[in-house]
This record gives C-alpha cells, sequence and structure tokens, in this order.
C-alpha cells in the first residue's frame, strides 16, 4: 500500500510539474500573443522557451562585430534586434524575451506613465537571469515603503551641499591621472597618443571608494571594484530571461559567477566588521558615510539569523553603489571627451569659459561648476546621444488598462530610451547631431515641450546618484582642458557597446597636447 500512495505521489507531482512547465512556456505565452494581436500589435511568432534570443544574440553578435562612423545612428549598433523590429512591424509591436512578449512603448508620455506607477510597472528583477539578480540589488530593488525609507535616509548624502564637499576629493584623483598622462608625452612638446578609457574606472572608482566609503582605491578593494565590472560582463553574456534552475549548472559561466559572488561577500564582510570595530572603539569622528548608513541597519538586529540577512543586504547596497558610481560615470567622462575631441570648436568654447571662470587659481570649488552654462550644455548633449542606460524594462503586475492597450498580467514593457533621444518628432531633423546649444533654453524647449530626455530616469525614483555623475565629469573635463588640447587617434574606432550601460568597445585613444 505504501508503495502504491509513493508511486501515485511521484507520478502526480511529475504531472503538476509538467503541467506548470507547459504552462509557463507555451500556453501562457500563446494566450498573451492573442491578447496582444486582438489590440493591433505586431511582432514575430512566438518560438518555444526562447522566443526572439537566438535570433537578437546573432545580431548583436554581427552589430558588435565591426565599427560604425562617429556621427552615425547608434540605434541599430545596440539595439539591433529592436531597431529591426520596429522597422518591420512599426511603433505598435513587440518582441519575445524568452517566454515573454516585451511591448514597446515609445511616446514620451506613456514612459513616465510606466516609471510612475509603480503597483503596476514593477522592475524585472524577479525574472532576469541568474546572475544579473546577484548583480543587482539593494535600493533599486527596494519597493514600497522599504523604497521610501532608504532613499529618505540615503538623499542627503548625494545634496548639492554634500558634493561641493567632494569637489577637491575628485580633483585630486583626476589630476594624478593626469600627472600620469602628462610623464607618457614626449618632453619636447610634441602630442602624445594615449588611450584614455582604461584610465577612467580608476579615476571613478577612486572618487566613489573615497568619498562614499571613506576607503582607498587600492589593494583588495580596488580587485573588488574589477571583478563586479567582470560579473556585469558575465551578466550581459547569460540569457535575458531566467530559466528554472540554471544556476545549478556547472557551466564555466556559473563557477566564475559564484567564485565572483563569494570572493565580494568575504571582502565586504571583512569591511563591515572593520568598520563596526572602529565605530565602537569611538575611531571615528567625521560625518557618517554612505557605508555607515548602511551599517545602522544592523542596530536593530538582535538575533544570528536577522543579522545574516541583513548583512547579505548590506553587500547588495554596496554592490549596487560599487557599480553605479564606477561604470556609469566612467563612460560618461569618456563619451564627454570623445565628443569634445570630435567637436573641436565645443572644446575650444567649453575651455575658453573655463579659463575664464577659474582664471588662475589651482583650486575648483562646486560653486564654480554652476556657472560653467558651456560645460553643462556639453554634458546635456552627451547625456542625450550616449545615456548611461539605453532601455528600461518593466513587468506588467496585474492586467492595467495602459493608454489605448489592455496589457496582460506578466508581459513586459520596455521604454528604449536611446530611440526616445533620438526621434526626430521630438528633437527634430538635426536629431543625430552634436549639437549643445539644443539645450540652451532648457531641456524641455530643447524636446520641443515633451518631456523626453531621461538619461537618469524620470519621477521619485530616478538615479540617486545622478548628480554625483555628472560633478565628476565636471571636475575631469574641467581638469582636463586646463591641461591638454586633444583630438582623436587615427587609431580610433567608434563602437558604442551595451554591457551594463553603454561604453566604447575600441576605447578611446587620444593625441593629446600639453597645453
Amino acid at each position: 500500500m505504501w508503495v502504491s500512495i509513493v508511486i501515485f505521489t511521484f507520478f502526480t507531482t511529475l504531472v503538476v510539474i509538467a503541467w506548470k512547465f507547459l504552462n509557463w512556456v507555451w500556453l501562457t505565452p500563446k494566450r498573451m500573443e492573442k491578447i496582444l494581436r486582438k489590440q493591433g500589435l505586431k511582432g514575430n511568432s512566438y518560438k518555444f522557451l526562447f522566443g526572439d534570443a537566438k535570433e537578437t544574440s546573432i545580431m548583436y553578435k554581427e552589430s558588435y562585430s565591426k565599427p560604425i562612423g562617429v556621427n552615425d545612428d547608434i540605434g541599430p549598433r545596440v539595439m539591433p534586434f529592436i531597431s529591426k523590429t520596429i522597422k518591420t512591424y512599426g511603433e505598435n509591436s513587440f518582441m519575445w524575451v524568452g517566454p515573454r512578449p516585451c511591448v514597446f512603448i515609445m511616446d514620451a508620455e506613456l514612459m513616465k506613465v510606466v516609471m510612475n506607477k509603480y503597483n503596476s510597472f514593477h522592475k524585472p528583477f524577479k525574472i532576469s537571469n541568474p546572475i544579473f539578480r546577484r548583480l543587482i540589488g539593494g535600493l533599486i530593488r527596494f519597493e514600497g515603503e522599504k523604497w521610501s525609507k532608504n532613499r529618505k535616509k540615503l538623499n542627503p548624502l548625494f545634496h548639492l551641499d554634500r558634493l561641493k564637499d567632494m569637489v577637491g576629493t575628485m580633483q585630486k584623483q583626476c589630476e594624478e591621472i593626469l600627472e600620469e598622462w602628462s610623464n607618457m608625452i614626449p618632453k619636447d612638446g610634441s602630442p602624445g597618443m594615449i588611450d584614455v578609457f582604461p584610465y577612467l574606472p580608476d579615476y571613478t572608482g577612486s572618487v566613489v571608494s573615497h568619498t562614499l566609503f571613506t576607503t582607498p582605491f587600492q589593494g583588495i578593494v580596488k580587485r573588488t571594484f574589477n571583478i563586479i565590472s567582470e560579473l556585469t560582463l558575465l551578466a550581459n553574456q547569460a540569457q535575458p530571461f531566467s530559466v528554472p534552475g540554471e544556476q545549478f549548472l556547472p557551466t564555466k559561466k556559473y563557477r566564475r559567477a559564484n567564485e565572483i559572488e563569494n570572493e565580494v561577500r568575504v571582502t565586504f564582510t571583512s569591511m563591515i566588521n572593520e568598520r563596526l570595530d572602529k565605530r565602537e572603539a569611538g575611531e571615528i569622528n567625521r560625518e557618517p558615510d554612505l557605508f555607515d548608513m548602511f551599517l545602522d541597519e544592523l542596530n536593530d538586529v538582535h538575533n544570528s539569523r536577522d543579522r545574516a540577512m541583513a548583512i547579505q543586504e548590506i553587500i547588495q547596497q554596496c554592490k549596487l553603489f560599487f557599480i553605479a558610481g564606477y561604470e556609469t560615470t566612467s563612460n560618461l567622462v569618456a563619451w564627454t571627451i570623445i565628443m569634445l575631441a570630435v567637436h573641436q570648436d565645443w572644446q575650444d568654447r567649453a575651455r575658453k569659459e573655463i579659463f575664464e571662470v577659474l582664471g588662475k587659481k589651482d583650486k575648483i570649488h562646486g560653486d564654480d561648476l554652476g556657472h560653467l552654462k558651456v560645460l553643462n550644455l556639453i554634458i546635456n548633449e552627451v547625456l542625450r546621444l550616449y545615456p548611461p542606460s539605453v532601455e528600461v524594462t518593466r513587468v506588467v503586475e496585474e492586467e492595467t488598462q495602459f493608454g489605448e492597450y489592455c496589457l496582460p498580467k506578466g508581459a513586459m514593457v520596455m521604454l528604449p530610451v536611446i530611440l526616445l533621444h533620438r526621434n526626430p518628432r521630438i528633437w527634430g531633423k538635426d536629431v543625430l547631431e552634436f549639437k549643445p546649444e539644443r539645450f540652451a533654453e532648457g531641456v524641455l524647449k530643447a524636446a520641443n515641450g515633451h518631456a523626453a530626455f531621461i538619461p537618469f530616469g524620470w519621477g521619485q525614483r530616478n538615479c540617486i546618484g545622478a548628480n554625483l555623475a555628472v560633478w565628476e565629469t565636471k571636475v575631469f573635463v574641467i581638469s582636463l582642458l586646463r591641461k591638454f588640447a586633444f583630438e582623436l587617434s587615427p587609431e580610433y574606432a567608434h563602437g558604442p557597446l551595451v554591457s551594463l550601460n553603454m561604453q566604447p568597445q575600441y576605447g578611446a585613444p587620444l593625441v593629446l597636447r600639453k597645453l
């Protein structure tokens, strides 16, 4: 009898699992496809399990196999499959991310609705590939009251008054790199060629490490930045959706991801314990930094299980700010330098204004940055053309009426930011040109009255570190323009590539001449 019960239970469980799998991988996708097509949305027919993933992967590989012209539209390069789908089916279209349809939202006003209706449209972390879920956590994944409480607590660290205190550190870290470049250029006054891109993460990593964690950017801390960056590459190479159980497969990719995760956990745990010891001994006599604010969460934790969970959450918070402050900002600095190297007239205008505002004084002060109008225009235009995130994706939590469409639960929506920023109906026929003057009368005027400039997101949940990224970029560019004139090297190849953020695939080799 017991044998019969075991056999019955086994086969019942097997049938339930098989049914759930069939429903997830075929029945539900086909049902959602029918709903979307009835409303006039178009896209490829659903393919079992992988959807459009294979074709997307092939197109990315082909797209990244060769450079493009510096004035070419980068949309088809960084979003090849999406660009093709919209060209084939029109703006009212969708693609398949594994077994989920992903509807493109091209209207700026509807984009705002998606980013502001947090209860209806959630970030897709739960369905992302397991490596990406390890990579991104903390504030960016919090929802509701937990997000509000943490954001309110951290906001003061990123207020302009606090950023002004960081400018000295930014300048110091920047000048160390510029001095190294200076020593690499011939002493006879002739120009020298340097690929500046590999140096920029050291600058932004140093600023984040010193200003937010009060920790020198060296040794194990620098290594941690580097291996977290490696984890972003692994996440980018994985499927964009999660296949149940795939993280347990003994593949080279997941083995390496596990090694990185373990090392990062050990490093941050050591940093946490060291900081807690210093706090307890009364050795910290400065204002709390970001790391201290994370550790405050341990004050109300009393049992070992909850403490372990709290420490894991702190580690995720640290990883988030390491990544955001390290990669996002270094890429913004890189694209700003590249654009100034291409557009010499704007380089000259920015340099002239810098000398007029700063004169001969050595120290850059936070108040100086607000007076650099030309530099502000330049950075806005760089953020339009090379936004840190090329798209924003959300998951529909419940069946939702959205504009003229009714989106089924479980579907996804994608906001292609890079296409919005390059839409000629919004920005004009010169949309592909580098024209910082378009921002002279403000962002809204530049976009012809549309709220269509969203390089750091929109609304309450815009990037908390946006101002820090822009200020770091300003300080580096100011220091660079005071010391060097530069142009693109003949070896430069234009290749915008999306990993976690958009970066120059072939680096940024420049010809620099000392002033």
